[in-house]
């Protein structure tokens, strides 16, 4: 299917939207995460999102003009959500060890930025579970042109994690570090991805204890890869 080209504006909110538009909008989008979460970019038409959002064809050109600017969209509307998420889980880690609660090195480290997308996607309520599940999809088309200025604004999140071992494991040197994150970056897409996982996570979503032993295997799989990045001590 040819798409509609963008129009002048298409995909901003003008000033002065009306709450039926505003609606409308909220309605594309959240088709938009369902579609993309489960179909890929590619596997996504504008006439699969209209149907899913029970609007218009026509409707949808006029808020976005094209299913790019309805990607922008849907991946701005959230990422503030998931950054601040991701931002407070390390929060907890932090107070946590400072209270003398347990300590904060490296598996708690991984433990803080991969917890909490296996949590949002395992669980049907949480309002990132198919931004999660969309974003991780989305990142096997990275190498798309149009699509890459785009998923770039994801690396706010990563680099949350790329920030906290700098600090807390100084040793590794930076090619192995961020050769490490994008490791742990792409198993975590993996998990995301994997129906399989997430199926036996959701089973009992609300006990977190439960998914910290399905997934401790993984975090200390990580974390020792990590130490093994370390440069050695002199002596």
């Amino acid at each position: 299917m040819t798409e509609a080209k963008s129009k002048p504006g298409a995909g901003r909110t003008p000033k002065g939207g009306t709450p039926k538009g505003e609606a409308t909008r909220g309605q594309i989008l959240d088709a938009s995460e369902i579609l993309f979460a489960r179909n890929g970019y590619l596997g996504t038409s504008l006439r699969d999102i209209a149907h899913e959002a029970g609007v218009r064809m026509g409707l949808v050109h006029y808020h976005f003009g094209n299913k790019h600017l309805i990607l922008d969209a849907a991946l701005e509307r959230k990422l503030a959500l998931l950054r601040s998420t991701i931002e407070e889980s390390f929060a907890r880690g932090q107070a946590q060890a400072e209270e003398g609660r347990g300590r904060f090195g490296l598996e708690e480290i991984v433990a803080a930025f991969i917890l909490p997308f296996l949590h949002a996607a395992s669980t049907d309520s949480d309002p990132l579970r198919n931004y999660i599940v969309m974003t991780s999809h989305l990142m096997s088309s990275y190498r798309m042109p149009e699509l890459r200025p785009i998923l770039g604004k994801l690396s706010a999140v990563s680099q949350i994690l790329t920030d906290q071992l700098r600090i807390h494991a100084p040793a590794i040197p930076e090619n192995n570090l961020l050769a490490g994150v994008y490791l742990i970056e792409a198993a975590l897409i993996f998990m995301v991805q994997d129906p399989g996982f997430l199926d036996d996570l959701s089973r009992d979503h609300h006990s977190v204890a439960r998914l910290e032993d399905m997934a401790s295997p993984a975090l200390r799989f990580f974390a020792r890869g990590l130490e093994s990045l370390q440069e050695p001590s002199a002596t």
